[in-house]
């Protein structure tokens, strides 16, 4: 297990340099852009502008907070998301444009599509709510991200504030989330390619 308050998380420009994402997690540990198995991110968005390509890899997007962010595909398909929905999950490859009705900031889960699987929800608990974090898959891992209020794992000494996160990276199988105030965040489970 591990802990990631956000003032440890990696700042730098995104891939194609269009602005600034900051790395909540990535695998294997030390990996770069070129040779990730998987990762997790947060940016801003400020303006309109061209994805990052990442061939080879299934992308899972979700806007935080501030505005509406519209995913323009080159295949005709046009996908909007608005602060707390579902992330919408797409092929790394598939060229998009952005825009935006106000400046934005949006949560991110990449895995190499031959090695590794992820499943990305948002969550909100209401104070004293709990939600089980169950292994229903071999190798399977758990990243937690905190985006407003105070969650810790039972049984465990580990608190998220807002920005952090945890990596279960040996998850027990019995873990539990509990939301020690109204909480909000995202769930995201990673398993490999069997």
């Amino acid at each position: 297990m591990k802990l990631i308050p956000a003032d440890a998380m990696r700042r730098m420009p995104w891939k194609n340099g269009g602005g600034v994402t900051t790395e909540i997690a990535i695998a294997p540990e030390g990996a770069t852009l070129d040779n990730f198995d998987w990762r997790i991110s947060t940016a801003q968005v400020d303006a309109a502008g061209p994805f990052s390509r990442f061939t080879g890899f299934d992308r899972s997007l979700a806007v935080i907070a501030g505005g509406r962010l519209t995913m323009h595909r080159a295949d005709g398909n046009v996908i909007s998301l608005a602060p707390g929905e579902a992330p919408v999950r797409f092929p790394g490859e598939v060229d998009i444009h952005a825009t935006v009705d106000a400046p934005l900031s949006d949560f991110n889960v990449m895995t190499r599509r031959d090695t590794w699987v992820h499943h990305a929800e948002p969550i909100t608990l209401a104070a004293g709510e709990r939600r089980s974090l169950p292994t229903t898959r071999a190798r399977m891992q758990w990243v937690v991200y905190c985006v407003h209020g105070a969650l810790s794992l039972d049984g465990a000494d580990v608190s998220l504030s807002q920005g952090a996160a945890v990596w279960l990276d040996a998850p027990s199988g019995n873990d539990t989330l509990v939301a020690r105030v109204g909480s909000v965040g995202y769930l995201v489970a990673l398993w490999p390619v069997a």
